[in-house]
């Protein structure tokens, strides 16, 4: 569930300092300069082709340009969809100008989206050791520990993001799925609560709150929960789910059936969600309605084990249809169900 979106490599004006990298008195650098002011040019109007060309035209004339590497590598995979040409000028940018920590960044950026991990920390890791305060490199620097499954890394990564910026949402979000992940509910819980004050309208935050508390068995508080991502994400059919439920255990069959409805709606094949249907209908004696949910339930998965069980039931002591019950309960048992009960009665009619 965490958030893994990479902060977008920007591709506006870089306002580089050529100064650091070409010798000013040069006239090689002084039509390079040229060059690359026109490809910035052509990247701000979005023409990526042009500004391909006219940084390409650049390193033809300077071929140390690291700042033309650097913007063509941004250009080439950004504008271009290249991204292996990206990565050939942006670590060209970085052997160039070791120090340039908004190419590693991109670099890391570059790796990061072609699921090399291990690359992208590394890019990431170094762009900090150049510059410690790079609040984006340290948060893809979270992400990139977070997809390669190291929890205390991208814990302390994320905590790094947050003592920078109290307000960075995504980092709060998945620093509380991590804190989830290990077990720590009462840490995940106060991120969330956090977050969701800091943006009461984050649906997946209250979502996720509302699975902790329902995991602590805080029901109210998981209701109340799942309510808030409703209001503002109404057809979130994890939450209809669980309201479902909670609502049944709360006495509340008619809410409860609302919810499973929803989930209906929002997914006709939820097989689950059609039988908890039946099982409220039936208790609310409507019981032609209940009928149909439970075969809609069996059409959807004829292995559901439960379906026929359920459906049995529901003919021998709502419909008191004995004949209709037995077979159900012959699927019941022929798909490996194991109620006692149901042995016996088939057993003592011979089936």
């Amino acid at each position: 569930m965490n958030r893994q979106l990479l902060r977008i490599m920007s591709i506006g004006v870089l306002g580089l300092a050529l100064g650091l990298t070409v010798p000013l008195t040069s006239p090689a650098a002084d039509e390079a300069q040229t060059l690359f002011n026109q490809g910035a040019t052509h990247v701000n109007k979005g023409e990526f082709q042009e500004a391909a060309k006219a940084l390409q035209q650049a390193l033809e004339v300077f071929p140390r340009f690291a700042a033309a590497h650097h913007l063509l590598g941004v250009v080439s995979f950004t504008g271009l969809q290249q991204p292996d040409q990206a990565v050939t000028h942006l670590k060209k940018a970085v052997e160039l100008h070791p120090n340039f920590a908004r190419a590693y960044f991109d670099l890391g950026l570059v790796h990061q989206r072609q699921k090399n991990l291990e690359a992208a920390k590394t890019a990431l890791q170094k762009a900090l050791e150049i510059y410690p305060g790079f609040a984006d490199a340290q948060l893809n620097l979270a992400f990139a520990y977070d997809q390669l499954g190291e929890r205390k890394q991208a814990i302390g990564a994320y905590q790094t993001v947050l003592k920078q910026d109290p307000n960075q949402l995504t980092a709060r979000f998945n620093l509380a799925t991590l804190y989830d992940m290990q077990g720590d509910t009462d840490q995940a819980t106060q991120q969330l609560q956090k977050l969701t004050s800091l943006d009461p309208q984050d649906a997946n935050a209250w979502l996720l709150l509302a699975q902790l508390a329902e995991k602590s068995q805080n029901d109210q508080q998981a209701i109340e929960a799942y309510q808030k991502a409703l209001e503002i994400t109404p057809d979130l059919l994890d939450a209809h789910y669980a309201l479902g439920y909670l609502m049944q255990a709360q006495d509340q069959p008619e809410q409860a059936v609302n919810h499973f409805r929803e989930v209906v709606r929002l997914n006709p094949k939820h097989a689950e969600a059609q039988l908890n249907l039946g099982v409220l209908l039936a208790n609310l004696d409507k019981l032609d309605e209940a009928e149909q949910a439970y075969l809609a339930a069996l059409k959807v998965n004829p292995n559901l084990v439960e379906g026929y069980y359920n459906l049995g039931v529901f003919y021998e002591f709502h419909r008191k249809d004995t004949d209709r019950a037995l077979e159900q309960y012959r699927k019941y048992i022929e798909l490996g169900g194991q109620d006692d009960r149901v042995r016996k009665l088939l057993k003592k009619v011979g089936s």
